[in-house]
């Protein structure tokens, strides 16, 4: 999953004691329940489950036919649409029989892997708080309390997809960070922008780089600024201002000091180098 798609809308929060609806349904936006007290018996998408307990999480895609049993209980319910593509129908969709259902219609999940399928998690006691507490923020209904809730479940909704594959979120993470500084090499990439652009903290995000590629994160756009610049070097027959420039280095002479520290050479001498291995 691209993670700076995953911007989710939240629709409705509740705390349900009691599910009145025990036929199968089918909701056209996504469904996340956490067991907060009680026992519920569970179906999704023809799949028996059991029994979800106090701690238990549970998401359902849109879409995705579903049945819950259950009474003498807490159960936190929140309804949401994963992206925004859908942020301009406000109103709470009520999920429907199967047999109304119109599929033309569902806000759907797919190409959003893990979260285009059934999530069941059996302990996941550590956001007990931030569930009710995401109860409190939308019963009480004040100022930006929508915006609010929808940051904090993205938080919440990350936490799921690395509880799912504890490798999956950082493999994501590098493959998309990549992506973003090839793009955006020449420009002033800072590690705060991009901690709200992967919305992580910075710190979190150097943590992962360090821990699959043995650098920072601030190490890591450096390496590839002198990667793209030794190829301009080579191929290219732009000045060393320009390719300092264009590599993101603002100050010609930090860029000849950091290309001399990292290969022993600087880049007049690397390009001249170039040249004669290329004769």
């Amino acid at each position: 999953m691209n993670l700076t798609y995953l911007n989710p809308i939240i629709r409705s929060v509740s705390l349900y004691e009691r599910i009145n609806r025990t036929d199968e349904c089918v909701a056209y936006d996504s469904r996340l329940f956490y067991m907060v007290s009680g026992d519920v018996t569970a179906v999704v998408g023809g799949a028996k489950l059991g029994h979800l307990s106090p701690g238990h999480l549970l998401y359902i895609p849109a879409g995705t036919p579903y049945k819950l049993k259950g009474q003498y209980l807490r159960m936190v319910a929140i309804a949401f649409d994963p992206t925004v593509d859908y942020a301009e129908r406000e109103e709470d969709l009520k999920p429907v029989p199967t047999a109304e259902y119109d599929p033309s219609t569902v806000h759907s999940a797919e190409g959003l892997a893990p979260l285009d399928k059934m999530i069941h998690i059996e302990d996941i006691e550590s956001e007990r708080d931030t569930l009710l507490g995401l109860v409190s923020i939308f019963t009480s209904a004040e100022g930006e309390y929508r915006a609010q809730g929808s940051a904090i479940l993205k938080q919440l909704l990350l936490k799921v997809i690395e509880t799912v594959d504890e490798n999956a979120l950082p493999a994501r993470m590098v493959e998309a960070l990549d992506k973003y500084i090839r793009d955006n090499a020449g420009d002033d990439i800072s590690n705060t922008e991009i901690g709200a652009i992967f919305g992580y903290h910075p710190f979190y995000i150097s943590k992962v780089l360090k821990d699959r590629k043995g650098t920072t994160l601030r190490q890591y756009i450096i390496a590839y600024r002198l990667k793209l610049a030794k190829k301009l070097l080579s191929e290219s027959g732009k000045s060393v201002n320009e390719i300092s420039e264009e590599c993101g280095f603002n100050d010609p002479s930090y860029f000849t000091k950091t290309f001399k520290g990292a290969f022993g050479m600087t880049p007049k001498e690397y390009r001249n180098l170039s040249k004669d291995d290329f004769i």
